[in-house]
């Protein structure tokens, strides 16, 4: 009885306070929430996970997309190479001998107005502790992003210079990968807060499981313009505004005459490259400007177009962008205005190289003849999508090769069939009969059956992961279709429908035969270092494939390492001609990039972008909510 009448005393408390919360709300402006669709829980909040080897587009969504900043950044739509928590360039790297040891540094000061969302200042030893932390946990074994961002082959240390400054110590002189478009754009961590916990890690038997394994959910102070509150798994994501960012204010001014100028007023911040006068082509000035952020995890893109016409969500965040279908259903819709953009990424086929026969080059090359990208993109698809054959994407104009070899282009059915089986030859395999075709009428004749490996041992049947028709039914046509031109040359597989995180969690432990996924990819084409340099073959590294060759290896390097823009131009190009010899991927396609959002609902300072608005996480912290 006692516990009923406490119970009858707490329910009229909360009816009370409820009352009156509504009382004192009337009268006020509406709460203005910005709601976004994604397809995937998040699986981790902790950014050295999400870095590392839990890296995908749902971690980066509702993660270090809204929540962390670093020195550098590339300022859309432009993606100009400018200051962020820095306060102007860095000094020229020069030689400096130390002892009998020669390093190169560079002096990077800061602004002094920034703070982390606790109130207290970032100063010069939280950026020290950013690159020295990692470096003490080897970012080789953080895995991911780790190595990119922070490359031990290259950075000694970090040290404070004073509280807003602080001196970089590199072992070489680097390249733009290595240190504008690498160490330079790490993020900032609290040392306040992660210091402990990366101490207590580094005396674990386990350090980077041990960090791994924290949750941060509440308790870690960040710099960004969004703070995670609640996240209720399998529903949703809330982020609250970050009351002391420090970029909230910031003008970012883009000139027609290519000049670029960062001012806040109120803090008196300035910063300018070129001749920032005359036209003014765009100018975007940072928020945030709403109340909060929702992430709504929906199971698909079904769910989360119903929601966008209801108008439950204002913006699709997903890295596909738009199937055909719905594109046409959004465009007759009210209210809902839809963009075009072209993309920086790509959808691919990998094999497991380290498993039996699938490190044979022909074996991959014969795949990838028989596969006909413009069939399936042009009359199945309908031209939703296009054939792409290299790993750097013709979005990125100034980076593309043109010239790489198409396997199979321009080919027949049968002349496909051919070749394929031409090359599987010539690499000893045979079969118990052999694949025949009619060349002149182009018709198969007689199916492969029971193909012979090298070892004269039976090819044995291995899973072929694709996506589930519902995630994207792009890569699932791409991959029935791929799954029946095997089969019918007598290599035997098994098509198999997969979760997007059952895939990622099976080719980052390198469990798995063959797989399709794609990638959404950065400016700087260092991402064919990461993805294919031996370094990242083992388990929790980019290079899922396990793909090794010590010409390429090199070549990577001295990619990395190349401080002049036509020279390191020359060596993308000879990186992506040997990819496309050598297959650790086989690109497929891509498509261009279709968004949908409420327009009654949001004003965008800018939709024409590389890559869409998702690329940035759904912009934010300059979007603007209407009511």
């Amino acid at each position: 009885m006692g516990v009923m009448r406490n119970f009858r005393f707490g329910l009229a408390v909360l009816l009370f306070v409820a009352v009156i919360a509504g009382m004192s709300a009337m009268g006020q402006a509406a709460e203005k929430v910005y709601e976004m669709a994604i397809f995937e829980d998040p699986t981790t909040l902790n950014i050295w996970a999400q870095l590392g080897p839990d890296a995908s587009v749902w971690n980066a969504f509702v993660g270090y997309q809204q929540s962390y900043i670093g020195l550098y950044g590339n300022a859309a739509p432009d993606f100009v190479f400018s200051p962020s928590a820095a306060l102007g360039m860095p000094t020229p790297v020069k030689e400096e001998k130390i002892g009998d040891k020669t390093f190169y540094t560079s002096v990077v000061r800061m602004r002094r107005d920034l703070k982390w969302s606790d109130g207290k200042p970032i100063t010069a030893d939280d950026v020290a502790f950013s690159y020295m932390a990692p470096l003490a946990l080897d970012p080789n074994k953080l895995g991911g992003n780790w190595p990119g961002n922070i490359d031990p082959d290259i950075l000694d240390r970090v040290e404070k210079v004073d509280d807003y400054s602080v001196k970089f110590f590199l072992t070489e002189l680097p390249g733009l990968a290595q240190w504008q478009y690498g160490l330079l754009q790490a993020y900032i961590l609290p040392k306040a807060y992660w210091g402990p916990i990366v101490d207590k890690a580094l005396k674990a038997a386990d350090p980077v499981k041990e960090l791994l394994a924290h949750d941060p959910l509440g308790s870690e102070p960040v710099a960004g313009p969004w703070v995670v509150q609640r996240w209720e798994k399998g529903a949703f994501i809330t982020h609250l505004p970050n009351k002391y960012y420090a970029f909230k204010g910031d003008a970012n001014t883009f000139y027609k005459n290519g000049a670029f100028m960062i001012e806040n007023k109120k803090t008196g911040v300035k910063w300018t490259t070129g001749d920032a006068k005359g036209d003014v082509k765009l100018q975007v000035v940072e928020g945030p400007y709403v109340d909060q952020l929702r992430f709504r995890i929906l199971q698909n893109q079904n769910a989360a177009v119903l929601s966008l016409m209801k108008g439950e969500v204002d913006f699709i965040l997903n890295s596909l962008g738009l199937q055909r279908g719905f594109q046409e259903q959004l465009k007759k819709t009210p209210n809902i205005a839809t963009i075009e953009n072209s993309v920086n990424g790509f959808r691919y086929m990998g094999f497991n190289l380290g498993r039996y026969p699938f490190g044979i080059k022909e074996f991959r090359q014969a795949v990838a003849t028989l596969i006909d990208r413009e069939y399936i993109t042009e009359r199945v698809l309908q031209g939703v999508a296009f054939a792409q054959y290299s790993v750097v994407p013709p979005g990125n104009a100034y980076w593309f090769n043109s010239d790489v070899k198409m396997w199979g282009k321009g080919m027949t059915r049968s002349q496909r069939i051919t070749e394929a089986v031409k090359l599987l030859k010539s690499a000893g395999f045979s079969w118990e009969v052999e694949p025949q075709v009619d060349l002149e009428k182009d018709k198969v004749l007689k199916r492969g059956k029971v193909l012979i490996m090298p070892d004269g041992k039976k090819m044995p049947s291995f899973e072929f992961m694709v996506m589930t028709a519902g995630y994207d039914p792009l890569r699932y046509t791409f991959g029935l279709n791929i799954g029946t031109w095997m089969q019918e040359i007598g290599i035997p597989c098994e098509v198999v429908p997969s979760e997007f995180n059952v895939v990622l969690s099976k080719t980052d432990e390198r469990d798995y035969d063959a797989f399709l996924l794609g990638w959404s990819l950065s400016l700087y084409p260092d991402h064919m270092h990461w993805f294919f340099h031996s370094s990242q073959a083992p388990a929790g590294g980019f290079n899922s494939t396990q793909y090794v060759n010590p010409e390429f290896d090199k070549l990577s390097e001295s990619f990395l390492a190349e401080p002049d823009l036509v020279k390191a131009r020359e060596k993308a190009f000879k990186m992506q001609e040997m990819l496309a010899e050598d297959l650790p991927y086989i690109v497929l396609f891509d498509t261009p990039l279709i968004e949908a959002y409420r327009s009654d609902r949001l004003e965008f300072p800018y939709t024409k972008v590389l890559s869409g608005i998702q690329y940035f996480g759904g912009l934010t912290s300059t979007v603007k909510v209407k009511k």
